[in-house]
């Protein structure tokens, strides 16, 4: 599924080798304005059907480089500005993490969502169908920079009922 120039994700939030001692020496606001986010994802998604998504994070520069990030997050997405559609929601641990990109590296991420929204309720949380039209935005979690690194696409939540 994956192409053969894609990267995991380091599972341990650590720091790997992509861009070996090199993309260190980029400083974190060039190396931050060198990458690009992509997102892919379908127009429609019917509640209740989990419709997966792709996020690209693309390293457009001919030289590795490293960045900096915040917390443990290495990227995220939101419905609507409402972070994995989880109102309730959600704090990474605030351990800062390194993450390096291969010159013109790109590492892949799948997320899922059912066109609910997760809300809390009286009695526990409440999953909570979203009909419409929804903003999917995905991104790299660079806290505060100030240049967002994100990608968004209008998407359709229907009922699948005609």
């Amino acid at each position: 599924m994956k192409p053969a120039d894609a990267l995991a994700p380091d599972p341990a939030g650590g720091t790997d080798d992509a861009g070996g001692w090199f993309a260190g020496l980029v400083p974190n606001a060039v190396a931050l304005r060198c990458l690009s986010v992509e997102l892919r994802a379908p127009r429609e998604v019917v509640v209740g059907e989990p419709a997966r998504f792709l996020v690209r994070v693309r390293n457009r520069a001919p030289l590795p480089v490293s960045v900096r990030l915040p917390t443990s997050r290495l990227w995220g997405w939101e419905v609507d500005g409402i972070p994995e559609a989880d109102e309730r929601g959600f704090e990474p641990p605030a351990t800062p993490r390194r993450v390096a990109f291969r010159r013109r590296g790109i590492r892949q991420f799948e997320g899922r969502w059912d066109g609910r929204v997760r809300r809390a309720g009286r009695d526990g949380d409440v999953w909570e169908a979203t009909p419409g039209e929804h903003t999917l935005t995905a991104y790299l979690a660079t806290g505060d920079a100030p240049r967002k690194l994100s990608d968004s696409v209008r998407v359709t939540v229907t009922t699948g009922q005609p």
